[in-house]
């Protein structure tokens, strides 16, 4: 049990002018116990002990990423930038001829890569792991082990990938295998068109592993254009046909950006019906699909990390506040309130106030999963990205400093 004092949190909104918005903040003391917040109060009680001084910091929730990849990926080793390709399918082949060879070092890159994502404010990480028939599970053997020896500052869930094809990698049995381990959360799939060439075989496959095996679904979509918009359909429909509305989502899902007008709105309307989250980066080379829609609709939209200078990019910082903070400056999210709410895109919605701008975090009982900054408001550090960050997980520090 430990007090943690001097900590800064949001409690409301005032309009001081006409059209101008701040944000309230107050001082308050946040008592920890076995992970969890079990008193906010104004001062820590006299003869407390084990104080911890936030020095002003604001407390904000922990942040969530949707959507990285640790396997097969540079960081954390030599430099490399990429080699230019133009489709995915080239991508796969290219991948083919070096993923045994990463496998010596993808223990070190992956401990890299955890440590930059977390020490920028992640508590919670879905990892999307390759089984493909060249790599067969050994990268899934690695990165369960990796995970698990920092289970003490993150959450995980770990997705299996078939990156070089759903039909392909399951004639092997590979995702079946995969499937029948209990760290597996998530079957993950891509293109079903493009790669697997049989949109409603892959598909079917999946969800009917899924349900096999009791398991989530995340589906890597980059085809654009009607075809993309007809996979989200028959996505949507598979989603509702195997009772999974809640436990399906879309990463990229490209083509949404390639609509808009009443065909965006119907297909935010299906994708809210049936409960299927948005995964993305907030492309800058591609037109990006568009945040404020979906979530108009009450679609769960997640800003995510995705990969970090690897063979298909050589950029990303492995901060998740700064893709907040791009989705917020390309959808001229600009005032008080909607940089605030931009927060909500990488903490799985929780933000410190709600839409009216009300006191929702933290409350007492809440998890003592806690992102301070050294920031004025959460509409301070989405526009600013604040760099000085210090990070509570499960009622532990585990990365930075009160300076």
């Amino acid at each position: 049990m430990s007090w943690i004092k001097n900590v800064l949190i949001e409690y409301g909104r005032e309009e001081i002018a006409k059209n101008t918005v701040v944000t309230k903040t107050k001082p308050v003391a946040l008592l920890i116990e076995d992970g969890i917040i079990k008193e906010i109060a104004e001062s820590v009680p006299e003869a407390s002990k084990d104080i911890v001084d936030a020095k002003g910091y604001l407390a904000l929730p922990a942040l969530a990423d949707n959507h990285i990849h640790l396997d097969k990926g540079h960081y954390g080793g030599k430099w490399h930038a990429v080699v230019p390709m133009d489709t995915v399918a080239e991508r796969i082949k290219e991948e083919q001829g070096f993923l045994r060879d990463f496998l010596a070092d993808t223990p070190e890159k992956a401990q890299a890569l955890i440590d930059l994502i977390t020490g920028n404010g992640a508590a919670f990480l879905r990892v999307h792991v390759n089984v493909d028939p060249t790599i067969e599970l050994e990268n899934l053997s690695i990165i369960k082990r990796i995970l698990e020896k920092n289970k003490h500052k993150l959450d995980y869930e770990i997705a299996v990938f078939p990156q070089h094809g759903t039909l392909k990698t399951e004639e092997k049995g590979l995702l079946s295998k995969a499937l029948e381990d209990d760290k597996v959360k998530i079957i993950g799939g891509l293109d079903p068109a493009t790669i697997d060439g049989d949109i409603e075989k892959s598909l079917k496959t999946t969800f009917d592993l899924a349900a096999e095996y009791k398991k989530e679904v995340d589906i890597h979509l980059h085809d654009r254009g009607s075809l993309g918009i007809y996979e989200i359909n028959r996505i949507l429909d598979y989603t509702l046909k195997y009772n999974l509305q809640g436990k399906v989502q879309i990463s990229h899902g490209f083509a949404l950006a390639d609509i808009c007008g009443e065909e965006l709105e119907r297909i935010a309307e299906r994708l809210k019906e049936a409960n299927v989250a948005i995964n993305t980066t907030v492309p800058i080379d591609i037109q990006a699909l568009s945040i404020p829609v979906l979530k108009r609709h009450g679609v769960n939209v997640h800003v995510v990390n995705d990969n970090i200078n690897d063979h298909w990019s050589p950029f990303g910082t492995g901060d998740l506040i700064q893709r907040a903070s791009r989705a917020a400056e390309v959808f001229s999210m600009t005032d008080e309130a909607a940089l605030s709410n931009a927060l909500g895109l990488v903490t799985n919605g929780i933000t410190p106030l709600d839409e009216e701008g009300n006191l929702s975090w933290p409350k007492v009982d809440d998890k003592a999963n806690i992102l301070f900054v050294k920031a004025e408001s959460s509409a301070h550090l989405i526009g600013r990205v604040c760099p000085e960050r210090v990070v509570l997980f499960k009622g532990n520090f585990v990365s930075g400093n009160f300076k």
